[in-house]
């Protein structure tokens, strides 16, 4: 297979813009050379920050990153045609049972077919080489493989396993060997094994094989029996859960430590320096944009931003702090002089800024003549309540001055509400799922609960 030439380095008369508008850009595309000077030469944005060799390798790589894409999505049944999984699963049931008639009879036409499958690659390798990918097709794709990456291997990193749980596995394993090896002999044989083995991974994630499992899951008996299976406690108890409901307070909902379930909200202002203007949020316009979260996903600025709708699920999100507080630390990252709490709502136009070169590294506190970018951390507190508690709270009377009566316990939350939203070692940062709630990642770890059993329980858990 041939390596394609170089990605040109000329950039069209008609993609340069006004530097402070980046809005207008008009979007370009990186390709090969063409082979004849009638075509003209297209550069993407991506190329004056990447370098030549990674640029290469990319183009080089791509076709297999798309058969990887390819076979991710078959294995993740994440394809818009399902049946193209179902029969990978037709193809591992007939080649285990068959395995021996096929090698007999036709194991030379297998011989061949490999090489034919291989010329076929090569193939479409070398097609896709020539359809000249852009550079953010080529980031695309890879985006696709690490998400389904993070699919086909959830049941693995879902399980968050110590190495305690490691060895309490690996000890468990080893006592019931006499069991699985009488198993494997005189009831299954090996290939049987194999292919309820195979059959089970490869369905793993398709959909009908996710209800079987929730469903199978409802039953007392086999959650039992997993537990001994494989030592590892997969569920949770009814009762603490029951427990952690009936210790709600009258406002809001509170987790199982009783303390309201608050959210910090994350973010990030970003601005470019251009020279004769100064700092503008007027950035590039393949680099990130004016206002985006701590993951530099787009996000409306604190004016206009919206708390998600959780509506569906009984539940309202309600903010906690009066407006939005500028993080004097940025993320730990600086010192905070003159503010106790380490933010303030009503910054100077100067504070609480990261430094950054004309590719968004190096980090510095200090302005030089090297730096060209820059972010600072904005963070507001907000509280998940429930329909019910959120209408009594609407409802209840008022003082003589109009303001509502709530028990002296929320007060005091509200009065240190600013204090708790700048402090790190309480900080929870959210991400807002496909459902609209946010999930959080704390900075605490969780201890495994003790195994328990209840006749219901909900959701997957295997």
């Amino acid at each position: 297979m041939s390596s394609p030439p170089d990605l040109p380095s000329s950039t069209s008369p008609n993609q340069h813009t006004s530097s402070g508008a980046s809005s207008s850009t008009v979007p370009t595309y990186a390709s090969f050379p063409a082979t004849s000077a009638s075509h003209p030469q297209k550069t993407s944005p991506l190329l004056s920050s990447t370098p030549p060799s990674i640029t290469k390798a990319l183009c080089q790589i791509y076709p297999y990153i798309l058969a990887l894409d390819k076979l991710l999505g078959l294995l993740t049944w994440t394809e818009e045609d399902s049946w193209q999984s179902f029969l990978v699963v037709a193809t591992w049931i007939m080649l285990v049972l068959y395995y021996e008639i096929l090698v007999v009879y036709f194991g030379h036409l297998i011989f061949v077919g490999g090489i034919a499958g291989y010329v076929w690659l090569n193939k479409r390798v070398e097609k896709e080489r020539e359809e000249h990918p852009t550079l953010d097709a080529i980031v695309h794709v890879m985006g696709n493989v690490t998400m389904k990456m993070d699919i086909l291997l959830l049941p693995l990193t879902s399980l968050n396993l110590t190495e305690h749980d490691v060895t309490r596995l690996l000890f468990t394993t080893l006592f019931i060997s006499p069991v699985y090896m009488i198993t494997s002999y005189f009831f299954l044989g090996p290939r049987k094994f194999l292919l309820i083995l195979g059959v089970f991974l490869l369905s793993y994630h398709s959909l009908w094989a996710k209800v079987t499992r929730q469903i199978l899951w409802r039953s007392r008996s086999v959650r039992i029996f997993s537990f001994y299976l494989t030592g590892l406690d997969f569920t949770y108890s009814k009762k603490s859960a029951q427990s952690s409901k009936s210790r709600s307070g009258t406002l809001g909902v509170q987790s199982s430590d009783g303390q309201p379930v608050r959210f910090t909200y994350c973010l990030y202002e970003n601005q470019r320096r251009w020279l004769g203007i100064g700092w503008t949020p007027n950035l590039l316009a393949y680099e990130r944009t004016p206002w985006t979260d701590e993951f530099l996903n787009e996000t409306n600025p604190p004016d206009t931003f919206r708390l998600p709708d959780a509506e569906s699920s009984g539940m309202k999100w309600q903010w906690v702090d009066k407006t939005w507080r500028l993080d004097l630390t940025n993320d730990g990252a600086l010192v905070a002089t003159g503010s106790k709490s380490g933010s303030t709502a009503d910054p100077n136009p100067d504070d609480g800024w990261i430094f950054y070169d004309n590719t968004w590294k190096k980090p510095s506190s200090e302005d030089t003549y090297s730096k060209y970018t820059r972010r600072r951390r904005w963070v507001r507190t907000a509280e998940l309540m429930s329909m019910n508690d959120s209408a009594q709270s609407a409802s209840s009377p008022s003082s003589s001055h109009g303001t509502v009566n709530i028990s002296s316990s929320v007060a005091n939350d509200l009065k240190t509400s600013e204090a708790n939203a700048a402090d790190s070692s309480s900080k929870i940062n959210v991400t807002h799922g496909s459902s609209g709630i946010p999930t959080s990642t704390s900075t605490s770890s969780r201890k495994r609960r003790s195994i328990r059993f209840d006749d219901s329980v909900s959701g997957d858990s295997v």
